[in-house]
């Protein structure tokens, strides 16, 4: 199994960001939502750690030496960030230069050729839903065989199938662990939720038309499926120990 780093990315000062934009914005407000779709693959992975940049302030040569400690890292990317990502990508390759390094994401889901093409310097794109496909790449299946797994092989980018969505949402890991473990929680913060907030989801998909939406049309589907209600009830039973506040910036 690959050492795996699971990235959100520096941001630049003061960036104002939407739904499509990671959440996050700090020039007139501050809101930060936790990193939850990294997090999942997270729990899937022995050995990967979450760092989420944004919130925890760091700059792309605070996190550029975390690359000599793994072999594969996997970055959030969004439209309005793309450019910093991708530059962010190459200061990690200069401090390993044979880390494994993947885009993740709607951006690059709706756009794999054309964001493959504009960053020589990453390695693959794993579209919509990329729990299992980054879970693959880190046990280091083939590239050809993993579903939903943009790629180059030879100087040509290819697509693999698209990876269906996922139907078992009881099969992914709970979350809270990994935000308790990588995560300060203190840290997240969002204007109109009282503090302190942790975000869970019980689903994915939204079978609604709202033209306005990132997530349906580019990212989840627009089927709802939800994790069942014993799972759910079974998590809260074992999973009962409290978040922490005061960990450490680790990076």
């Amino acid at each position: 199994m690959k050492r795996t780093l699971l990235l959100n990315p520096p941001s630049f000062q003061d960036f104002d960001g939407g739904a499509g934009s990671r959440y996050q914005a700090t020039r007139e407000v501050t809101s930060f939502w936790f990193p939850t779709w990294l997090c999942y693959p997270a729990g899937l992975i022995p050995q990967s750690r979450v760092v989420d940049a944004p919130p925890e302030n760091l700059t792309v040569d605070q996190v550029a030496p975390l690359a000599r400690q793994y072999d594969l890292a996997i970055l959030f990317t969004t439209s309005a960030t793309f450019a910093h990502d991708l530059a962010t990508v190459s200061r990690l390759k200069e401090e390993n230069p044979a880390l494994l390094v993947g885009l993740v994401g709607p951006q690059v889901s709706v756009l794999p050729e054309q964001s493959l093409a504009a960053g020589p310097q990453v390695d693959f794109v794993a579209r919509r839903e990329f729990d299992y496909t980054v879970l693959e790449v880190a046990k280091g299946r083939p590239f050809g065989e993993i579903l939903g797994l943009s790629y180059r092989h030879n100087g040509k980018i290819l697509h693999n199938p698209d990876r269906p969505f996922i139907e078992d949402l009881d099969a992914l890991p709970f979350v809270s662990e990994i935000y308790h473990r990588d995560l300060r929680l203190e840290n997240y913060k969002i204007p109109y939720l009282r503090y302190p907030y942790v975000s869970i989801y019980t689903g994915r998909g939204c079978p609604h038309q709202c033209v306005y939406c990132l997530w349906p049309q580019t990212f989840t589907g627009r089927r709802y499926r939800v994790r069942s209600v014993d799972h759910l009830a079974a998590g809260r039973v074992t999973n009962q120990t409290p978040p922490r506040c005061s960990r450490k910036n680790q990076a």
